[in-house]
């Protein structure tokens, strides 16, 4: 399969403002995209909290929500209170249509996306959120901050971001740290149809 050409717009560009109008011109098409690529990153990181997280009441933020397909993967893990925030509006539209999904839906700036108190959420994923040209390194340090102890960070690298260091180099610091534990760590598929896979990883603030 040919990758999509929103695919290369996205890897190629660098900058919040660049970012957001992609997916202002993606958002009408972007589940029949992704899916079709065969994505399979919502249901790996949904299955990982579902192996470290008993409580399935627990109460959980899907960052980056997007159209809403990751809270869908949650959901079909048997997780039951998730609000989902997003930075561009024509997405988080699309997520709104969703019925049953989330609990609340909010739409945060790029300036201060985690505008909440630490220990409002249980665990946190960010799910195709952290990577290049989308939301650098510290994006990791600033979750993990708002997390209480026994809280759970799940998210993905996928290949493009891996390829950048200061991803996998943070992970390896905030365990050295003692900041958080690594509590789930699987590299597999991530778009199949197109040969590109991702590492789901998750860790618990310590």
């Amino acid at each position: 399969m040919t990758e999509n050409p929103f695919f290369k717009r996205v890897y190629n560009s660098h900058t919040p403002e660049e970012i957001m109008a992609v997916y202002d011109d993606w958002a009408d098409e972007y589940d029949e995209t992704v899916l079709a690529h065969g994505y399979v990153t919502p249901k790996r990181c949904a299955d990982a909290l579902a192996s470290l997280e008993d409580d399935r009441s627990a109460r959980l933020l899907d960052i980056g929500c997007g159209t809403g397909i990751s809270g869908m993967a949650l959901r079909s893990a048997g997780f039951t209170t998730i609000d989902g925030s997003e930075v561009n509006a024509r997405m988080l539209e699309k997520a709104r249509s969703r019925q049953g999904i989330y609990s609340a839906m909010h739409l945060v700036s790029l300036d201060n996306p985690f505008d909440f108190a630490i220990g409002t959420y249980r665990h946190m994923t960010a799910m195709g959120v952290i990577a290049t040209g989308h939301a650098p390194a510290s994006t990791i340090r600033a979750i993990l901050a708002k997390l209480e102890a026994g809280g759970l960070l799940v998210f993905s690298l996928n290949d493009h971001t891996l390829e950048f260091a200061e991803y996998p180099d943070t992970v390896d610091a905030v365990v050295a740290e003692n900041i958080a534990e690594l509590a789930f760590d699987e590299y597999g598929d991530h778009m199949p149809m197109i040969g590109l896979n991702s590492r789901i990883i998750a860790l618990r603030k310590i």
